[in-house]
């Protein structure tokens, strides 16, 4: 497995239509969701009101809504169904040997050094 990716669980962790949160690193909390089979990887924190619960969103088609106040996210794309206004990071997922591995994010959020 590439090494800019970390195993995160196994396949089996994540029932299918519903969502479960890890932390991928020391600053990156990330909702691991299953929809028809597949898996994607978002960040946990809404960016419309930055609450760590994506993971409790509600899955419609290929959206997730944050379980505060509605806002949509496109599982693949981490874009409102408009394309305008807020949009959630999403992180590259690969399976291997039923283990769930994702992508590090290329920088941090909080990367102070300039």
């Amino acid at each position: 497995m590439n090494k800019d990716y970390l195993k995160i669980c196994h396949t089996s962790e994540i029932p299918e239509g519903s969502g479960k949160k890890f932390f991928l690193d020391e600053e990156t909390e990330i909702a691991l969701f299953r929809v028809k089979g597949k898996i994607y990887s978002l960040d946990n924190v809404c960016s419309h009101n930055h609450i760590p619960l994506m993971f409790q969103g509600f899955i419609e088609g290929m959206y997730v809504s944050c379980p505060v106040h509605g806002f949509k996210y496109h599982l693949e794309t981490g874009k409102q169904p408009s394309g305008a206004g807020c949009f959630i990071r999403t992180f590259d997922v690969e399976i291997y040997d039923d283990n769930i591995y994702v992508k590090k994010p290329e920088r941090k959020i909080f990367d102070f050094d300039f």
